[in-house]
């Protein structure tokens, strides 16, 4: 090389990095990207099931409350079953009739009166309506004879293969039916 070309030949200093180097930064980062992104994918399952489980609890508490506050108020089971259950209650204009039906293939547990329709619950895998007599003794047979009544039921929300599948049991307390004259 002349001295008049400008250029000086590459020191050990001042060359790039070799294929091995580049290989096994990648690698590390790969590695810490992926630990990143599966903790992000973690908490991301996680505030989805959070949000799930507090929908469900709200939806379960409205449901529990207007089932709670109908039937306290009750003067008359017209019928009764272990996913129904029909009732008369005082009314500015009288009485007025209301009937909660669980739907096990809909999933959904709906309160109708003279207003129309409204789903209390969906998403239900299960519900269970349970009569007692003056007694505390469970009976099936006999609306009249109703002086207490308990709800309990399991709702999921989410998807199982995304790992966002939630499962919320609930167990009213028994509600007397404090308007009720016994053995009417």
């Amino acid at each position: 090389m002349s001295p008049t070309s400008g250029h000086k030949p590459a020191g050990r200093g001042s060359r790039g990095f070799t294929l091995v180097e580049v290989l096994v930064a990648v690698s590390l980062s790969a590695i810490v990207f992926a630990g990143i992104l599966s903790a992000f994918l973690f908490m991301g399952r996680n505030l989805t099931r959070l949000i799930n489980l507090q929908t469900q609890e709200v939806a379960s508490r409205r449901a529990v409350r207007q089932f709670t506050q109908d039937l306290s108020a009750a003067i008359r089971l017209t019928s009764s079953s272990s996913t129904q259950v029909a009732l008369t209650k005082p009314a500015a204009s009288g009485t007025a009739a209301v009937s909660y039906v669980y739907t096990a293939g809909a999933g959904t547990f709906v309160r109708t009166d003279s207003t129309g329709s409204q789903t209390l619950l969906s998403g239900l895998t299960a519900l269970t309506i349970t009569y007692y007599n003056e007694g505390g003794t469970a009976i099936s047979d006999s609306p009249q004879s109703v002086k207490a009544v308990e709800l309990a039921f399991t709702t999921t929300t989410g998807s199982e293969p995304s790992g966002t599948k939630v499962a919320y049991s609930t167990v009213a307390p028994r509600v007397l039916l404090r308007n009720k004259p016994l053995l009417e």
